[in-house]
């Protein structure tokens, strides 16, 4: 099944050089949603495990790829195409493409895993959902290969100083399933990206893989810490323990940005 959308790029869709990575990503995860409730014929409201218990098709990775050279433009109208490229249950790989004008100008990819909520009002412990799913598996060593480079991230070293602290506000960060929405970690990594390198000419992100490892709750404190290597950018999120919350891997170029009058 291929999920496919149309649309016209304007404020929401845009960023300040091209597609926005947040809007990229929000709508990369609802399209991978619908083709998992496609493959489990159900809508994602009526997800749950054996016992009953809510269940959600949650990010552990993610990769993306942005056209830095040939933004996408105001009033461009464009696709966004996904499909379900690897399923070993319960992850599965998901691929969006955004296409205009018959080029793609971004790609976005989504290791999901359906997991639960183990304790009421608490997002500290998540456990995998395997008995419900039973959808056939393909192309299970691409999901193999990329749970290696997400075991390999959770210990690789950090060497770099802190950049930033975002204070967990649940109004503003938290999806409807009571966790810190995926995209928003990307979004704290961005900022302290930007602010670890504001007095420099500026960088975009032109391609990133992130890895996900815990959840945090309202009131906590996320430490952003950022090391930059030429065009290399590895952003670790923490909470207040030193727990690794994500780890992003970007290539950051600088850009051109051109501002409108």
């Amino acid at each position: 099944m291929t999920v496919i959308t149309s649309h016209q790029a304007g404020l929401p869709h845009l960023d300040i050089h091209t597609l926005s990575e947040d809007w990229a990503l929000a709508q990369a995860l609802d399209s991978t949603w619908q083709a998992l409730a496609d493959s489990l014929n159900m809508p994602a409201a009526a997800w749950r495990d054996a016992s009953g218990k809510r269940m959600y098709g949650a990010v552990t990775a993610l990769t993306t790829w942005f056209d830095l050279q040939t933004p996408l433009a105001e009033d461009a109208i464009f696709t966004a195409e996904t499909a379900l490229i690897a399923i070993r249950k319960p992850h599965a790989l998901s691929e969006t493409r955004f296409i205009a004008g018959g080029q793609a100008k971004a790609v976005v990819r989504l290791l999901t895993t359906f997991v639960r909520r183990d304790l009421a009002g608490s997002n500290k412990k998540l456990s995998k959902v395997r008995d419900v799913w039973t959808a056939e598996d393909h192309a299970p060593e691409v999901i193999d290969a990329l749970l290696e480079q997400h075991h390999l991230a959770k210990s690789a070293p950090v060497d770099a100083p802190e950049a930033m602290q975002h204070p967990v506000v649940q109004i503003r960060d938290f999806n409807a399933a009571g966790l810190f929405y995926f995209k928003n970690f990307v979004a704290v990594a961005k900022a302290a990206e930007w602010c670890a390198n504001r007095a420099a000419p500026p960088r975009l992100n032109a391609a990133r893989a992130c890895y996900y490892f815990a959840n945090v709750d309202d009131g906590e404190v996320i430490h952003a810490r950022v090391d930059r290597q030429g065009d290399a950018t590895t952003t670790v999120l923490e909470a207040a323990t030193g727990q690794r919350l994500m780890l992003s891997r970007a290539t950051t170029p600088l850009v051109q940005i051109t501002v409108q009058p």
